[in-house]
């Protein structure tokens, strides 16, 4: 290649300086006594920057063919390159543009890249076909792009398109206002959701989806764990493949299912059932109603048919004729010892009162006219005693007889009887 150098020095302005080198792309217009003095110009066979008149910008530099450098201080470098005002008409005073055909519009815009591209204030671009367009917004990475205003995304494919949204990740997408999606893939499309791990999705507004192909579709819904899926408003799946399809539901578990509205399934491949109110129950042919919380919302489950669970480590509930609470195993041992004791009290009452019947029973007659008689009788049953005591007597005529008795058991309790005939 041939080249040629001039230098022309002025002795009267000694600062200014002008070189030409053949098939060169760099043209430098500083602020000087002199506007239109050249620095250094690099000539090429493309007619754009030719006559060294791409840096149109007080201090401005433009390198390469075809590029242009509109702003104060602003950098243009690379075929095609630009650096140009923004469409409010705001200049590019102090932005950059490196790489061929990148391009600014706006103050203080940045873009680095094959076809990058910054547009707004404050905007950067770094990367091929990366693209910043939204005041203060980042894009870096191949194909990135942060379409928003304060928007911001990092990798390749990467696109935030919400206001103030992150995107981070090959792949990645934040499309709502301040989004967040990050990890391969990730996406986060309603207002101030986030998706974290490789697929996991946030779309329903407030929604949080985090683990590999998290899903969370609802508005609230909050989906943790791989393959987790929360897909009703207020929803919260926790665990592997959990799955929160009901309302205000919860599922917490490797495969546990929430799939009834305000209902809790807790624990590996739990699933809840449609919900139940009981007001009454019949057990042996007795039938007792009068239930408080007999009108339940929802319900908790467990595990499910064929994987059922016991409760451990459970409290002692309240027991009122309105409470709710739980009743653990000793407090169902604490009624059953007291009606058992009571029923063995009983028990030895009636044996005692049977004992004391028959010592009664037991007690003698006169046999003659106009006598009377005293006797005691002793009677028991099984391991129960008594005693009885009785008096009794016949009219001269012996046609009316009278009989009186009293026994006490071995319950200490007393029993007595009497009795008046007449015979003819």
């Amino acid at each position: 290649m041939n080249r040629k150098n001039k230098v022309v020095q002025n002795n009267l302005k000694p600062n200014l300086l002008a070189i030409s080198v053949a098939a060169g792309l760099l043209a430098f217009t500083p602020y000087t006594q002199a506007a239109t003095a050249s620095y250094v110009s690099i000539k090429s066979s493309i007619a754009g920057n030719k006559a060294s008149d791409g840096a149109t910008g007080l201090n401005a530099i433009a390198i390469g063919a075809n590029s242009t450098s509109t702003g104060i201080g602003s950098v243009s470098i690379g075929v095609n390159s630009s650096n140009n005002p923004s469409k409010d008409g705001t200049p590019a005073d102090a932005s950059v543009s490196v790489g061929s055909s990148a391009k600014t519009e706006g103050k203080e815009a940045t873009a680095i890249g094959h076809q990058a591209k910054a547009e707004g204030n404050a905007t950067t671009a770094l990367g091929r076909q990366s693209h910043a367009k939204g005041g203060q917004s980042t894009a870096i990475g191949t194909n990135a792009k942060s379409l928003a205003e304060s928007a911001n995304s990092f990798g390749a494919n990467a696109t935030a398109s919400g206001t103030h949204s992150t995107a981070i990740g090959s792949g990645a997408k934040a499309s709502a206002h301040s989004s967040i999606a990050f990890g391969t893939r990730a996406e986060a499309n309603g207002i101030a959701s986030v998706g974290i791990g490789a697929g996991a999705k946030a779309i329903g507004l407030g929604s949080i989806a985090q683990g590999n192909n998290a899903s969370a579709s609802a508005s609230n819904s909050i989906a943790v764990g791989r393959g987790a899926k929360a897909t009703a408003a207020n929803s919260i799946a926790n665990g592997t493949s959990a799955q929160a399809s009901g309302a205000d539901s919860v599922a917490i578990g490797v495969g546990a299912n929430a799939k009834d509205n305000f209902s809790v399934a807790l624990g590996s491949n739990s699933v809840t059932a449609p919900v139940v109110g009981t007001n009454s129950a019949t057990v042996g042919g007795v039938s007792y109603g009068g239930f408080a919380g007999s009108n339940p919302i929802g319900t908790v489950s467990v595990g499910a048919p064929g994987l059922e669970r016991t409760l451990t480590n459970v409290a002692a509930g309240r027991i009122t004729a309105d409470s709710t609470d739980a009743i653990n195993g000793s407090q169902l041992y604490s009624v059953l010892q007291n009606q058992n004791n009571r029923i063995g009290d009983i028990d030895k009452d009636l044996r005692a009162g049977i004992a004391g019947a028959t010592a009664i029973s037991f007690l003698q007659r006169p046999n003659e006219a106009g006598k009377s008689l005293v006797s005691a009788a002793v009677g028991g049953y099984k391991n129960q005693q008594a005693l009885a005591i009785g008096y009794a007597t016949n009219s001269d005529n012996n046609k009316w007889s009278t009989k009186l008795g009293v026994g006490v058991n071995t319950r200490k309790d007393l029993n007595w009887g009497g009795s008046i005939g007449y015979q003819w």
